[in-house]
């Protein structure tokens, strides 16, 4: 099999407690053909002295320096300008996670094999702060799938997921005229990576566990709730919004209106406690959701007993607080 480059774009910030096993991952590739641009988004600690001690040792690495501290989504926009956009592929690796060894190796097996413009595997959730620990994994019993990216678009139950810009390997030209939005403090991945899936007309996706994603209570995404990190999942939505409909793919638009709703629901039973700016969030997002819960009705992928969830939570949003505790609590037994 001809090899091609394969550039993997890394965010660096406050990250010397984890950057060195994500890198030693890299390094322990089956696949050889890469380059590493770790974007040094203006990091306080040791992040860049144990870059620089990978890019001593191997002129696969490289570290840039952001001109200022701008976050993940200015970091990568970093790193994709600094990449070539018409040959190869790329990969995004957030510093504190790591990859199984032969995860380069797989993705770009899968993304050949199937004729696929960007392929996806699962991910391992791990706790694990510093070993390289890995699933014991049974390649001969892979679930596979293709979908196409607008086909893939219209799974509400995969859009957790799928906008995880992390776990995926894209051909370079996906990314010729997309960029993250620097204006997001959380959730630039998910106001950026449904761009790039739009224009997929094959994806290829794995059950195997080849990403392992470190849970740490002071990653962006898993911090305290805040105001700004509610508006920000809000905002992901009404952005999806309008994309579509300047598209003219109402079928994407009527779907992301049900994630619209969702994401509504969430700021309303997250917002509980927050003091005044929490109860200004629930005011405006049920004020919202009245304007839009009508929208779900019209939708053709969803069930009857969804559509009528959301005509209930239209009158009483705070009963989806009760329906995910029941469900958790019957999940348990």
């Amino acid at each position: 099999m001809n090899r091609e480059r394969i550039q993997i774009i890394i965010p660096v910030y406050k990250a010397e407690k984890f950057i060195d096993r994500c890198l030693k991952s890299i390094s322990n590739q089956t696949y050889t053909d890469y380059v590493v641009y770790m974007v040094d988004d203006c990091s306080p600690d040791n992040s860049a002295e144990i870059c620089n001690k990978y890019c001593a040792q191997d002129e696969r690495f490289k570290l840039i320096s952001a001109p200022k501290n701008g976050g993940a989504g200015h970091a990568r926009n970093i790193g994709l300008d600094s990449a070539d956009l018409e040959n190869g592929y790329i990969a995004f690796i957030d510093s504190d996670d790591y990859i199984h060894p032969q995860y380069l190796e797989h993705l770009y097996k899968l993304l050949k094999d199937n004729d696929a413009d960007f392929s996806w595997v699962s991910v391992h959730n791990t706790f694990e702060k510093n070993a390289l620990e890995f699933e014991n994994l049974d390649f001969d019993k892979e679930y596979t799938y293709t979908i196409s990216g607008h086909d893939l678009l219209l799974r509400e139950d995969l859009r957790v997921m799928y906008l995880m810009v992390w776990g995926k390997l894209f051909k370079s030209s996906l990314w010729n005229d997309v960029r993250f939005d620097e204006s997001y403090k959380y959730y630039e991945d998910g106001a950026t990576t449904y761009k790039v899936i739009y224009k997929a007309k094959n994806v290829v996706v794995s059950d195997l566990k080849l990403y392992n994603y470190f849970y740490s209570d002071n990653s962006a995404t898993r911090s305290d709730v805040s105001k700004i990190r509610i508006l920000d999942g809000i905002r992901t939505e009404t952005d999806k919004i309008d994309f579509y409909e300047a598209k003219n793919e109402e079928d994407l638009m009527n779907m992301a209106y049900i994630a619209y709703l969702n994401t509504l629901l969430a700021a309303i039973r997250n917002s509980i406690g927050m003091g005044d700016d929490g109860r200004q969030i629930r005011r405006d997002a049920r004020m919202q959701y009245k304007k839009a819960y009508l929208k779900a009705l019209k939708n053709n992928n969803i069930s009857k007993g969804q559509k009528i969830k959301y005509i209930v939570y239209r009158f009483f949003p705070d009963l989806q607080r009760l329906n995910i505790y029941l469900k958790g609590k019957l999940h348990r037994f």
